[in-house]
C-alpha cells in the first residue's frame, strides 16, 4: 500500500517551490500546517514519537550540502569513495533495526523541496572533476523508491546522471515500486539495489516492506529494460537457521536475476549503536535480533564476535561466487583485516575498490 501522509508540515520558505506546490494539491484534503521557524522535536516517548512522525510529512528547503561522502568512510576500513545525496529523511518502511530510529533529530518524513538548484550543485561538482569517478546513492536516510509516487524526483535523477560520462546513480530499496523508472534515457548510468534477507527474516524485522519475491520481481523488470541492478546482503542477521536461509535466498536471487545483469553485491552483518537496542525492542517487542553475541567495536557499535562475522561473511561468499564468480563482491564497513579473512585477494585502498565495483558496469 503506497505511503499517504495523515498531516503535512510546509515550511513558509517552501511555498514557493513548485515541488511543494504540486504535493499540497496532491493531497489538498490533507490537514496542513505552516510552519514559520524550524521545526521542534515532537513531544512524546520515543517509540510514541517515531510511529506519530512517520504519518507526519514535512516540506522544507534545504540549506546546506545535500551531496557529500559517505558517512560510514573511515580511515579504519576500507571504504569505496561512495556519495550519498540526501533529499529525503525518514522512510515510511518499519524495517527493526534501522538505525535512523537513533539518528534523526525530529523523526516525520522530511522533503527538501529545492531539488533543481541541489542537484545543479551536485552537477557542477561531478563536472568540474572529470577524472574522478563518483558512486552517488539516494538511500541513506530513506528507502530511494518507497516515496517517490509522492516526490517524483527518481525520474529526474535517472534523467540527469544518463548525460554524465564519470557518475553512476545508485537508488536502494526495499520496495517493488519500480514503474516510474520504466521507458527512461538511463544510458546505463543508474543502478537500482535491493536490500536483500531471507523470508523469515523479512516477515520478522521489515515490516511494510515487498516480500523477497517481489523484489527480485521488480528487479527483473528493470533488468528487461536494460538497467543494471544491484543487491546488499545487509545487515545478515545471525540466527538459527542463518546457513539455511541465507543459501536459500542466495539460489533464488540467481533463479531469477542473470548475473551478467548485477553491477555489485555488497556484504555487511548487523551492527548497532548501544542506544537503538533499547528504542527497537520498545517498538517491536517480538523481535530477537538484538539477543546475540554482541561486542563493542572501536567505532562505538555493537557488532557480532568476529568467529560469527567471519562465518557468516565467508559463508555468503562461497555461495555467491559459486554462481556468480564475474560480479563485484564487496564488504561493507569493515576493517582489512576482517577483509583478508574472508577474501583470498582483495583491493586495499579505497581507490582500488571502487576501480573494482566500476568493472562490471
Amino acid at each position: 500500500m503506497q505511503y499517504r501522509p495523515d498531516h503535512i508540515l510546509v515550511q513558509e520558505q517552501a511555498l514557493a517551490y513548485p515541488r511543494c506546490q504540486k504535493i499540497l494539491h496532491r493531497y489538498k484534503t490533507v490537514d496542513r500546517t505552516v510552519v514559520r521557524q524550524s521545526l521542534d522535536k515532537l513531544p512524546g516517548e520515543a517509540s510514541d514519537v517515531l510511529s506519530r512522525g512517520k504519518r507526519i510529512l514535512y516540506l522544507k528547503e534545504f540549506k546546506g550540502a545535500a551531496f557529500k561522502k559517505c558517512p560510514g568512510f573511515s580511515d579504519h576500513l576500507l571504504c569505496c569513495n561512495y556519495y550519498v545525496f540526501d533529499l529525503v529523511e525518514n522512510c515510511p518502511l518499519e524495517c527493526s533495526y534501522c538505525i535512523l530510529q537513533v539518528f534523526l533529530n525530529r523523526p516525520v518524513i522530511t522533503f527538501h523541496v529545492n531539488v533543481d538548484p541541489l542537484v545543479h550543485s551536485m552537477v557542477d561538482t561531478i563536472k568540474s572533476n572529470p577524472q574522478q569517478p563518483f558512486r552517488i546513492g539516494t538511500g541513506e536516510h530513506s528507502d530511494s523508491l518507497a516515496l517517490d509516487h509522492i516526490f517524483g524526483v527518481n525520474p529526474y535523477l535517472v534523467e540527469t546522471f544518463s548525460r554524465l560520462d564519470n557518475a553512476t546513480l545508485e537508488l536502494k530499496t526495499k520496495t517493488s515500486a519500480v514503474d516510474s523508472l520504466l521507458g527512461l534515457k538511463h544510458n546505463g548510468r543508474t543502478v537500482v539495489a535491493w536490500s536483500l534477507n531471507p523470508e523469515e527474516i523479512i516477515n520478522s524485522n521489515e515490516h511494510k516492506t515487498a516480500s523477497l519475491q517481489e523484489r527480485l520481481n521488480a528487479a527483473a523488470k528493470l533488468c528487461r529494460d536494460g538497467y543494471k541492478v544491484g543487491f546488499h546482503f545487509d545487515p545478515l542477521i545471525h540466527y538459527p537457521d542463518w546457513k539455511k536461509g541465507y543459501q536459500a535466498t542466495v539460489e533464488k536471487l540467481f533463479e531469477v536475476i542473470d548475473p551478467g545483469q548485477i553491477a555489485w553485491i555488497s556484504l555487511g552483518t548487523l551492527r548497532y549503536i548501544p542506544k537503538l537496542k533499547q528504542i527497537a525492542e520498545e517498538r517491536f517487542p517480538k523481535t530477537a535480533i538484538f539477543a546475540n553475541e554482541f561486542v563493542p567495536a572501536p567505532d562505538g557499535k555493537m557488532r557480532y564476535i568476529k568467529p560469527i562475522r567471519k562465518s557468516m561473511l565467508a559463508s555468503m561468499t562461497d555461495w555467491i561466487t559459486g554462481k556468480a564468480p564475474e560480479v563485484p563482491l564487496y564488504l561493507c564497513m569493515e576493517r582489512h583485516e576482517m577483509w583478508g579473512r574472508v577474501f583470498p585477494a582483495c583491493p586495499t585502498t579505497p581507490a582500488e575498490l571502487e576501480q573494482y565495483l566500476s568493472s562490471h558496469l
